[in-house]
């Protein structure tokens, strides 16, 4: 917990020493760019993912003391994401070949692809598994203390814009070999080929968790990737200078959340009294925090963009606001899905929710961001983490899983 928050205080501290400048210098059409090219390479970062980051987790949790068992899951786990890696290149390649909106933006959507490079690097689910988050906390602060000083110096102008790009997204490569290295010095893992077996079963024990973060895509990566088609890339460069701000306030629940995810697991196998106990807890903890931060958000707005982005940027001021309480919901769920949901086995329903909650958004997201532009993405973010929200309270509540009160006997 302690490494995790040195880590997300660095996480909302560090944009903000960039963030002011790349908003003035790009302004919101370059910057809109910047977003569309983030948003479409995030694809590719969540195909890569494959839903690892928490069930390989889970698995590295429960036999976190056995040191082959931890490197068979490594190995077959890095195979996996490599291998889904190299796919998602290719279709990179041939969406630029084909899709007009690409080619006009080329240059910085080839800047942003080391992103998915990093992901593979990065093995944060072997440290969050082995619970061993100061390691995460060094690889990822020392690479992203490197992008202020390259931010200025690099970035000067519109045109630059694919090097803000190539910066933000190397940086996660830079964090990933830091990692690597970090497992090699302490050695934490040992080598270990994979069958084709092994590989095949990594995906199938991720298949439900991958599903589950598509469908979540569904209602945050898609929104920008829509609005840069449906309204151009300054209604996107609004949106996306809304988000980021969102994003910063938001990355307050990631310490708990990232920290809690392999306790609960271990927890769930021990004493699942304590485990709910946990869960509660965090329940009432996150959304108390978060909620208040979301009603700072909303009141600080107008200053939040007169500071922080310049005249250019006055239409985010509604934009924001409609965003504000997007945090406390999204820490609700956090706790209802993530840290309930999944260690309880509810993977197949959690997927359902969120898919049907992406289908949800569209549908909103479309007449909503032809109609109100930027506020109408916003908007559809808002009322699809509620759904989220609602939608796995009254599962929990169904399947009688004390999440909300304690009982003498759980099942």
């Amino acid at each position: 917990m302690l490494a995790l928050s040195v880590l997300q205080v660095a996480n909302m501290v560090l944009p903000l020493a960039t963030l002011p400048y790349l908003f003035r210098v790009l302004g919101p059409n370059h910057f809109g760019a910047y977003v569309f090219a983030q948003a479409v390479v995030t694809y590719l970062v969540l195909l890569a993912d494959y839903g690892f980051n928490w069930s390989a987790t889970g698995e590295i949790a429960r036999v976190q003391n056995d040191r082959d068992a931890v490197s068979r899951i490594f190995w077959k786990t890095q195979v996996a994401k490599t291998l889904v890696a190299c796919v998602g290149l290719a279709l990179l390649v041939l969406g630029v070949l084909l899709v007009p909106k690409f080619i006009e933006i080329r240059p910085i959507i080839f800047a942003t692809f080391p992103l998915v490079i990093g992901t593979v690097l990065f093995p944060q689910w072997l440290f969050q598994g082995l619970e061993r988050m100061s390691f995460v906390t060094i690889s990822t602060l020392s690479a992203r203390l490197l992008v202020i000083p390259a931010t200025y110096l690099l970035v000067h102008s519109p045109d630059d814009t694919w090097r803000a790009a190539l910066i933000a997204s190397m940086s996660t490569v830079v964090a990933g070999l830091i990692s690597l290295t970090l497992i090699a010095r302490m050695r934490l893992i040992s080598f270990w080929l994979p069958g084709v077996s092994d590989v095949i079963g990594a995906f199938r024990d991720g298949w439900h968790v991958f599903m589950a973060t598509a469908a979540i895509s569904l209602y945050t990566t898609t929104n920008s990737v829509l609005l840069g088609f449906l309204a151009g890339n300054v209604t996107l460069g609004y949106f996306g200078a809304a988000d980021k701000i969102r994003n910063v306030a938001q990355s307050l629940i990631a310490p708990l959340s990232n920290a809690m995810y392999p306790r609960v697991n271990a927890l769930f196998a021990e004493d699942t009294v304590k485990a709910y106990a946990l869960v509660r807890k965090a329940l009432y903890a996150m959304s108390t925090i978060m909620f208040a931060v979301s009603v700072m958000l909303w009141a600080l707005a107008p200053w939040i963009v007169r500071i922080g982005m310049g005249p250019q940027y006055a239409p985010v001021v509604d934009v924001l606001r409609w965003m504000a309480f997007v945090p406390w919901m999204v820490a609700l769920n956090n706790v209802l899905g993530l840290q309930m949901m999944l260690p309880l086995g509810m993977k197949k329903k959690f997927s359902e929710i969120l898919l049907g909650s992406g289908v949800f958004n569209i549908a909103l997201l479309v007449p909503l961001s032809i109609r109100f532009g930027a506020q109408g993405a916003a908007m559809s973010i808002l009322a699809t983490e509620a759904l989220v929200t609602g939608c796995m309270a009254l599962y929990l509540v169904k399947k009688r899983v004390p999440i909300f009160l304690a009982r003498a006997s759980t099942d």
